[in-house]
């Protein structure tokens, strides 16, 4: 799997995701917010898919960094 990344923070909720539809990603799929400086993950999901980039809302309660490791959960049928 492509490793993804935080590409630009908008807020402490809202922030665009490095990768998109050309990428295999769909709107309101969960992803995990990885920190290993921190040792915490947060969860979020994708509110809006682009070719290049997808916007995410975070729904955990921690803080997130640009260039955290993101981490896709797999979409159910």
């Amino acid at each position: 799997m492509k490793q993804l990344s935080i590409i630009r923070l908008i807020d402490e909720e809202t922030f665009f995701l490095g990768a998109g539809s050309n990428d295999n990603i769909k709107k309101n799929q969960f992803l995990e917010v990885l920190n290993s400086r921190r040792s915490y993950k947060n969860l979020a999901q994708i509110v809006e898919v682009y070719d290049q980039y997808a916007m995410c809302k975070k729904l955990g309660k921690k803080k997130i960094f640009f260039g955290d490791t993101v981490r896709l959960r797999p979409l159910r049928d």
